[in-house]
């Protein structure tokens, strides 16, 4: 049985990186792979470009760093969230809260998600990376499998072929939050998570509430 509903699966900060990444990780936010030079890297991490390629190979390889910390990062937290959680509902919502709170809180890292098509496909490190993310939305696609088995879920999915589509469409819906999401805007990360993981079950067809999860001032501190 999961305890209380805990707040260690809630991202309240960017997750942390060197130095080096970090400047990789906001060049390739601001102009894109191709728009970025490695001397550029360099100059933002405040490095000679030798110390640089002391630390990663060539561009290629920082990108795939950065998306390897981006990933192992929020396929950690819906782990946790989806552990913290007893019936489906709740581990729908949570994952679902999870993937939302990278999406914004770390937007400048998830960001870089969709430079994962400039990697060569046989790039052994791209496929550790398309490995997490097939492990996610394995995750997810089995809650969904599960909710229906159960009852919790009332969407109908004849087959296997219709749970991932829901899949897909709930990961598709979280993943385009980077591409409007302000720091400054109206709403913050937390009312915008609860609303998509609130929007992603009744897009189920979700046949009870979850419990809240928004952190208190002394969860959060």
């Amino acid at each position: 049985m999961a305890g209380p509903v805990s707040a260690h699966w809630r991202q309240t900060v960017p997750t942390p990186m060197s130095q080096i990444l970090a400047a990789a990780r906001d060049a390739f936010h601001d102009y894109g792979f191709h728009g970025t030079a490695t001397r550029d890297i360099a100059a933002r991490a405040g490095v000679s470009l030798p110390t640089l390629y002391y630390h990663h190979e060539n561009k290629q390889g920082l990108l795939v760093a950065v998306l390897d910390v981006g990933m192992s990062s929020v396929l950690a937290q819906v782990r946790a969230a989806i552990a913290s959680a007893d019936s489906r509902t709740e581990q729908l919502s949570r994952a679902i809260e999870a993937v939302v709170l990278h999406r914004t809180i770390d937007h400048r890292l998830a960001s870089v998600d969709g430079e994962l098509r400039y990697l060569d496909t046989d790039n052994p490190q791209r496929q550790q990376y398309v490995a997490k993310r097939t492990e996610m939305e394995d995750l997810i696609s089995d809650i969904l499998r599960r909710g229906i088995d159960s009852g919790e879920f009332t969407m109908r999915a004849a087959t296997d072929a219709d749970v991932r589509e829901m899949m897909r469409y709930l990961f598709g819906a979280c993943r385009a939050v980077t591409d409007w999401y302000r720091p400054t805007g109206p709403r913050s990360a937390d009312e915008i998570a609860a609303g998509y993981a609130a929007m992603s079950l009744r897009a189920v067809g979700a046949t009870a509430a979850p419990r809240p999860t928004t952190p208190t001032p002394q969860q959060r501190s």
